[in-house]
């Protein structure tokens, strides 16, 4: 018996000492205002295409927040298998944080964060078959999500997936999200009243798999969805508004066709992403566009994007330019990484004074990292930029992270902020790796909290 226990006992440590083998500790060095928020990945470096929502405050408590990542933690695999969501609380400030997994046991990915009645939820998808799942916590730092049961399921096929999702005033929750269907990625959103999920309903006239949509709410019952034509390739963009807290939407408002500059038509695209965010009851957009045709060159990992920019829209002021080369003259045109571009992933917040922030992805020339097998690639900044004004001029973009060699991506502010202004970013130390090119080997990457304000 003894001897029987002792050889379990014995295969349970080197189970875990495989699994914590790949744990890479926390990061060496963190800058001025950072935190480790104790979420960390060995592969899933590519959170999505586009934007991400990751981070949220309590509303009735300033101090405490959630921040979540789609990681993998002892795969052996450079994709798929391993792949879970997990968060993260403090209740500090962000000096201290404590995190756990959604699901440990179902492979699950591509999550998106809100609040709903100041309670955090989590939307993500497990499968083709079994679609998207939300869970809610049972109060802001419980560590008790449970799912929301009734999640539609009305289509034949494959489920959407790729969810993003909004909190509304009233509580009810707004979902948006594609099916895995090449040259069908129809957007089909479904609303949570608190009690039953609304069935979906097809958008038509916004598609696109992983970061392709935002939805975004006030406190006065006002929703939006944004999302681009990604089937038709005429990467259109699209506003849809909601006065009910997202039980009816409108037809769908066209805000972003194209820009042309020179010889160079500029497009809005899902590997650039977009955000929402409101003042009063009116949307304001950020997003990022360039020059569609694409150089390609020998290295399959090396493509020129032109003219990357972030713009601004609201009804109010019009297209505005928030970044480009005009205020980051460091700017590349090339860059290794994949699903990204030169100007990428726009997130965006309104302060309770009114202002907007926006933070988003920069690739600057000779910044870059070297990988296992010896290439070179491109190392993401994080740079941020301010609006006074309502969106109508951006100040000077400022580079928050300033870690030359060293990759951050996926920049994530909550949709509003009172008077602590906190940012939430992915530090990835071997910049666009494994889960795409397995030779560049793993990450590691980590969750890093920032106080700007």
């Amino acid at each position: 018996m003894f001897k029987k226990f002792s050889a379990l006992l014995l295969l349970v440590l080197l189970t875990v000492s495989v699994s914590k083998a790949q744990d890479p500790g926390p990061p060496s060095t963190l800058g001025p205002g950072e935190s480790y928020t104790g979420l960390w990945s060995v592969s899933y470096d590519y959170q999505t295409n586009g934007s991400v929502r990751y981070l949220v405050q309590d509303p009735t408590n300033k101090n405490k927040w959630c921040a979540i990542l789609m990681s993998q933690q002892d795969s052996s695999t450079a994709a798929g298998t391993g792949r879970h969501i997990y968060y993260s609380y403090s209740d500090d400030n962000g000096a201290t944080w404590s995190s756990d997994v959604l699901d440990g046991v179902n492979a699950q990915g591509f999550p998106c964060l809100t609040l709903s009645n100041g309670l955090p939820v989590i939307a993500r998808h497990q499968s083709a078959t079994v679609g998207s799942l939300v869970s809610r916590d049972a109060s802001f730092g419980a560590f008790g999500f449970s799912n929301i049961p009734g999640v539609p399921v009305n289509l034949t096929g494959n489920l959407p997936i790729w969810a993003h999702i909004s909190g509304t005033a009233n509580g009810n929750l707004v979902m948006v999200a594609a099916p895995n269907n090449t040259g069908a990625f129809n957007g089909w959103r479904t609303t949570y009243n608190g009690t039953s999920w609304t069935p979906y309903s097809d958008m038509v006239t916004i598609s696109g798999p992983s970061g392709n949509f935002e939805v975004a709410a006030n406190g006065n019952g006002k929703v939006c969805i944004v999302g681009t034509d990604y089937n038709s390739n005429s990467n259109v963009m699209r506003l849809f508004a909601s006065n009910d807290n997202g039980l009816t939407f409108d037809n769908g408002t066209v805000i972003f066709d194209y820009v042309i500059d020179g010889t160079d038509t500029l497009f809005a695209n899902i590997a650039g992403g977009y955000q929402a965010t409101y003042i009063g009851d009116e949307p304001h957009v950020i997003f990022a566009a360039y020059n569609g045709t694409l150089t390609v060159f020998p290295n399959a990992n090396t493509n020129e994007y032109v003219k990357p920019r972030i713009y601004h829209w609201s009804a109010s002021t019009g297209l505005n330019l928030v970044a480009s080369k005009s205020n980051i003259p460091q700017l590349t045109d090339t860059i290794t990484q994949i699903l990204m571009v030169p100007l990428t992933q726009p997130t965006v917040t309104r302060l309770g004074n009114g202002w907007l922030v926006s933070a988003f992805t920069a690739f600057l020339r000779n910044n870059v990292q070297t990988v296992d097998n010896g290439d070179q690639v491109n190392a993401g900044e994080i740079f941020t930029s301010i609006s006074t004004n309502g969106g109508s001029t951006w100040s000077t973009p400022v580079n928050q992270t300033n870690t030359p060699a060293v990759e951050e991506k996926h920049p994530s502010f909550g949709q509003t902020t009172s008077d602590s202004l906190r940012l939430y970013y992915i530090r990835d130390l071997k910049a666009g790796s494994w889960v795409n090119t397995p030779d560049w080997g793993k990450a590691p990457v980590y969750g890093i909290f920032k106080k700007l304000l």
